[in-house]
């Protein structure tokens, strides 16, 4: 990391600079809250400052020198929203002083031969917006201003400095001490980095404000630089149609992973692109990946069994069963651009669910026995290199499970299910019921639906249980099954008899198959957990 300094500066010596917000940032998102206490805190300040050392301090701003440039320029990294603002609220000053030189150079940059003021703004957007040419429009003075964030602060800043004056009865001289308060008595602290990349690491150090900046953010700047002018416009309706592109590029990352036989330690996302510069050099690659990734998450649907499969394990407590998934269906499946669909071969789907299942066994194995993510991220980096470079990677997934592992299955299953595993153990056991419809249960699953828990949460002394009892199998296998939502709000803590009327209703077979019992008894409860421990044994192939 190169030298970083950081020394307060007044408005008038920080509006002496020229500043580039880059590309990779957000937009400008301020709306009138925090402009409102801006100017709040400025007047309030104004109003009870004593003498000229006093200073307000308005936070500080990470910067570094911005490269490719005409003259000396900041790229700011931290604090674009404070910097655009301020440049509103003196050109909503200057609009009403007319003539005050000082404004008008902390607007606008100097020509270096004649000293004469140009059109060029201290603080110039790049950003991937209308934000660079609204606001030259407002600082230039242009009257025909559209809804914008910006032309909506700049009015507001308006409106404020009108209503204070107002109340100073006028007077130019009331106005100038405001100015002069604002260019010398408030202070922002820049902090000067010596690299963009030592800047991003400041800012993530220190922000905790606000949203911070997304890596998808900068990715999205270098994959839009790298695009002919020509395609870019259609680059940014692409990005703008996918959601969640910190999640798509962590999945991309795998897939390049595993195309590289790479199963070492996962890095970063940032310190994974940036060491392999040439990856967002290949823009279309990239974006095909991207769209592919998004059509699987949010509108694939690959079969009955492996949709139910796929919501069984997004109850999991960690994300790691994705990537071998996605890898696979990267590498086998078919993503049509023009229709914008996606599909698996069948001739590769009875393989993929043969994966799934391996993925679900695994996972949920590990889960229970050793409830720690640690113990699957080194078996999924090798089954995605695996699968990627044609070698049997179920064989990855079964090397690591030990005997020891399924034998304790078991007894683990025989306990409490208050533990984070309890909903998908529940709906696997669900699934696994030899009565069940398939496709009624994957339709179940993508609607809304609790844990019901037969016995109530809440004890009666009826069916020949005792505190004690309840106690020990309230949370266990046996007493839970799942059950749609408003079918579990209307059993609630009846009795056993008034929910079979609920349970009728149910396209869940574990709650059907409770039809035919006269009453929930402990015996009963005794002799469903022991059936649907069973179940889980053999999938887990753990059988005792």
């Amino acid at each position: 990391m190169k030298a970083i300094t950081a020394n307060p500066e007044t408005i008038r010596e920080v509006f002496s600079k020229k500043y580039i917000i880059p590309d990779f940032q957000r937009p400008y998102s301020w709306d009138g809250d925090p402009c409102e206490k801006l100017w709040e805190d400025i007047i309030d300040f104004y109003e009870r400052k004593e003498t000229k050392e006093d200073k307000y301090f308005l936070g500080n701003i990470v910067i570094n020198p911005a490269a490719d440039h005409a003259r000396e320029a900041w790229e700011v990294v931290d604090g674009q929203q404070r910097l655009t603002t301020l440049l509103l609220l003196i050109k909503a000053l200057h609009s009403r002083a007319g003539t005050v030189k000082a404004l008008e150079e902390c607007l606008r940059i100097k020509d270096p031969l004649t000293s004469e003021l140009t059109d060029e703004l201290r603080v110039s957007s790049y950003v991937i917006s209308e934000d660079r040419e609204m606001l030259h429009t407002i600082i230039l003075g242009g009257t025909e201003l559209p809804a914008s964030r910006l032309a909506d602060n700049y009015r507001l800043f308006g409106e404020k400095i009108d209503g204070w004056w107002k109340d100073q009865n006028q007077t130019a001289e009331a106005l100038n001490s405001l100015i002069l308060t604002l260019l010398d008595s408030v202070v922002l602290l820049p902090i000067h980095c010596g690299s963009e990349d030592d800047a991003l690491t400041i800012f993530e150090t220190i922000n905790n404000r606000g949203m911070s900046l997304s890596d998808a953010d900068i990715f999205k700047a270098k994959l839009y630089h790298n695009i002919p002018k020509a395609e870019q416009a259609a680059f940014i309706e692409d990005w703008n149609n996918l959601e969640d592109h910190d999640w798509l590029f962590r999945v991309l990352m795998h897939v390049l992973r595993a195309k590289a036989d790479d199963a070492g330690k996962e890095i970063g996302l940032r310190a994974y692109f940036t060491a392999r510069k040439g990856t967002l050099g290949d823009h279309a690659g990239i974006m095909r990946s991207l769209k592919t990734i998004h059509m699987i998450n949010t509108a694939w649907y690959g079969g009955d069994e492996i949709n139910a499969l796929w919501r069984i394990m997004e109850t999991y407590p960690n994300y790691y069963w994705y990537f071998p998934l996605f890898v696979f269906l990267h590498k086998y499946g078919k993503f049509d651009e023009k229709t914008e669909t996606f599909s698996l071969p069948e001739e590769r789907t009875a393989a993929f669910l043969e994966l799934q299942d391996a993925t679900v066994r695994y996972f949920f194995i590990k889960g229970l026995v050793y409830n720690a993510v640690n113990a699957v991220k080194d078996t999924v980096y090798r089954v995605c290199a695996d699968i990627e470079q044609g070698r049997d990677y179920l064989a990855s997934y079964e090397a690591n499970v030990t005997q020891s592992d399924r034998a304790a299955l078991g007894g683990i299953l025989q306990e409490d299910l208050r533990r984070r595993y309890q909903r998908g153990v529940v709906l696997l056991s669900a699934y696994l019921n030899p009565g069940q419809d398939r496709k009624a249960f994957s339709a179940f699953l993508d609607g809304k639906y609790d844990i019901e828990h037969i016995l109530p949460k809440k004890w009666n002394n009826y069916d020949g249980w005792t505190d004690a009892l309840w106690g020990e199998q309230l949370n266990s296998l046996g007493n839970l099954i799942p059950l749609g939502r408003a079918l579990n709000i209307a059993a609630k803590n009846e009795f056993f008899d008034r929910k079979k009327q609920e349970y009728a209703q149910s396209k869940v077979q574990d709650a059907l198959d409770l039809l035919n019992l006269s009453g929930w008894t402990p015996a009963a409860v005794e002799e469903k957990q022991r059936e649907k421990i069973q179940r889980l044994l053999r999938y887990f192939q753990a059988e005792a």
